[in-house]
């Protein structure tokens, strides 16, 4: 009876140890995808992926930040109701800071309270201002040489009037200092965050020196 119980474990180990490799592959195939967006409809079937791929595995961190990195993108770029596909975006973050906290989730968290504000500016800026500053401080400080936070920063500091201290002046030494660090940066594996380029290419556009 002992030898069946044994053998019966083993067979339900099975297959789940044959579907690690797949799920590895989709998963590398969907980040690569995910740093070469650039189209709507192209998020919305990475969405789709990031969602499966969390269906079958909960332990990995990666999984939920994608997730809400193109939950907060689609918010950005206007494809739907947007204050449902911020919310998304925070609740994949949670999910992801329940398996790990670390500088890259942060830059996520920022990123979704960015789009959740992005919605009414001008009535939610002092609302989520010190969310998404203070965010971003803390990746900043887990992490001082992670190009995405002064990325996500100098993109805000850009946009802000000029009144509150916006503008390129104070986004400049952000851009020099994401450039450095972008420049820099080494991952272990294809699926770490590495996204910033494109962004850090419009800010130097949009803010030249």
């Amino acid at each position: 009876m002992k030898n069946l119980v044994v053998l019966f474990v083993l067979l339900l180990q099975l297959p789940l140890q044959a579907q690690s490799p797949n799920q590895a592959k989709v998963l590398e195939s969907a980040v690569m995808q995910f740093n070469q967006a650039n189209n709507p409809s192209s998020y919305k079937q990475l969405y789709l992926q990031f969602e499966q791929l969390y269906s079958v595995d909960k332990t990995n961190w990666l999984i939920p930040y994608y997730a809400g990195m193109t939950k907060s993108i689609m918010c950005l770029l206007k494809m739907g109701d947007r204050d449902a596909l911020a919310n998304d975006a925070l609740l994949w973050v949670a999910r992801a800071k329940a398996i790990e906290v670390n500088d890259e989730i942060y830059c996520a968290e920022s990123l979704a309270y960015t789009a959740k504000m992005s919605v009414n500016p001008a009535l939610r800026w002092f609302t989520y201002e010190g969310k998404i500053k203070n965010i971003l401080s803390l990746a900043k400080k887990l992490n001082p040489s992670n190009p995405r936070a002064y990325i996500l920063e100098a993109n805000i500091q850009q946009k802000l009037p000029f009144i509150f201290g916006g503008g390129c002046k104070s986004a400049k030494p952000l851009i020099q200092k994401a450039e450095l660090f972008i420049s820099n940066q080494n991952r272990a594996n294809s699926i770490e965050p590495s996204w910033g380029i494109q962004s850090l290419v419009k800010l130097k556009k949009a803010c030249p020196f």
